[in-house]
């Protein structure tokens, strides 16, 4: 399975990740720093990186800080998205180097379906985030298909190519568990869309009061049945981890010897967590 990015065809046959990088205004980053973190990304085993600003920010705050990452990430591999649901934010995105577009609106906002066809971005069309599941007798599964065909016919409809597209049907984080595992446990269902798959983790399994570290057991749980269940872009914040464990699944799965483990992946990610405990040491 290909994926038509801007400018060019991207074979999506494996699980890959894509690095979330917020661009916080309280948290800013220099160019160095941009670029260190996308270095370790990188090591750790991400593909595509994206960019996202806070929605408290001005349409000119966002514009500015997505389009200066993106020049600071020309240097990196990775492969640059944006998340965003403004047309305004995707036509600049684009003209600075971003290859796909994250749009938790799929491409409903007046003028997103043009701008789209216009510029040649690839585009992830997430369901809708505000829809809740309230009774036990909705299926969320016909609900996301059904918001899906129409997307899908919106979008061929404005001349933007098949193969441009990529599906996330994860429900909103509102939703109670149960309906959100109920999604989780049928996504091999969206496969019959003949389109690449996306997610996001650990969004779909936060809870109140469970800190992050230990959600992280069951995060890798769940990126792992995704992987099986054909989702082509897992999209986190937690690279590393989610990165060992797919990895690791993979090199088991083809029963290579222990010693190939330690030297395909090992190394790599050892490097990548020692940059991470430098960083919070110089940081304390």
């Amino acid at each position: 399975m290909q994926l038509h990015l801007k400018d060019s065809y991207f074979d999506l046959s494996s699980t890959l990740i894509m690095a979330n990088v917020d661009l916080d205004p309280q948290d800013t980053y220099t160019s160095e720093e941009m670029a260190e973190l996308l270095h370790d990304y990188e090591d750790c085993g991400a593909t595509f990186v994206e960019f996202s600003v806070d929605n408290g920010s001005s349409l000119e705050e966002e514009k500015a800080r997505i389009c200066e990452a993106l020049d600071w990430a020309k240097g990196s591999k990775l492969i640059p998205a944006v998340y965003t649901s403004k047309p305004e934010i995707m036509s600049a995105a684009a003209e600075h180097g971003a290859q796909l577009v994250v749009d938790p609106l799929a491409l409903r906002a007046s003028g997103a379906l043009e701008t789209v066809a216009r510029t040649g971005l690839a585009v992830c069309l997430c369901y809708d985030q505000n829809m809740v599941f309230k009774e036990d007798k909705d299926d969320p599964c016909a609900a996301v298909a059904e918001f899906f065909y129409e997307r899908i016919d919106a979008c061929l409809n404005a001349k933007i190519e098949r193969q441009r597209l990529l599906l996330d049907p994860m429900i909103g984080v509102d939703a109670s568990v149960d309906f959100r595992l109920k999604m989780i446990g049928r996504l091999k269902t969206f496969n019959s869309f003949g389109l690449p798959l996306s997610c996001e983790l650990p969004r779909v399994v936060e809870e109140k009061g469970l800190p992050g570290e230990d959600r992280m057991p069951v995060v890798s749980a769940v990126a792992l049945f995704a992987d099986q269940q054909g989702i082509r872009i897992l999209r986190t914040r937690k690279v590393y981890d989610i990165a060992l464990a797919i990895n690791t699944w993979h090199v088991l799965h083809l029963s290579a010897r222990p010693f190939k483990l330690s030297r395909a992946i090992g190394r790599t990610l050892k490097k990548a967590l020692a940059k991470r405990r430098e960083r919070r040491n110089q940081s304390q």
